[in-house]
């Protein structure tokens, strides 16, 4: 296993709440509601600015991460955990 998913609190869950709103759960308990409106900027991220193809998210449980099959994207779980930190 790698270094990171040995230190790193793993992705285990994860739901659509509305617009770009998105309920997260850690590994270690940490959980609640992010708000990506402002973070889908760029070319990659393009294709999540559509609401409904945001909605298609999928946790990778491979990654522990978030990803979407239309447009191949997924997003750092590192990334979101520090998203998390932010609101709790």
């Amino acid at each position: 296993m790698s270094e990171f998913l040995e230190t790193q609190p793993l992705l285990v869950g994860a739901r659509h709440m509305g617009d770009y709103q998105l309920w997260l759960e850690f590994s270690d308990g940490r959980h609640g509601v992010v708000d990506l409106s402002d973070d889908l900027w760029g070319d990659d991220l393009a294709p999540l600015r559509d609401p409904a193809t945001f909605a298609e998210l999928q946790l990778n449980e491979g990654l522990a991460t978030l990803s979407w099959d239309r447009g191949g994207v997924d997003i750092s779980p590192t990334y979101l955990y520090g998203k998390l930190e932010t609101v709790q």
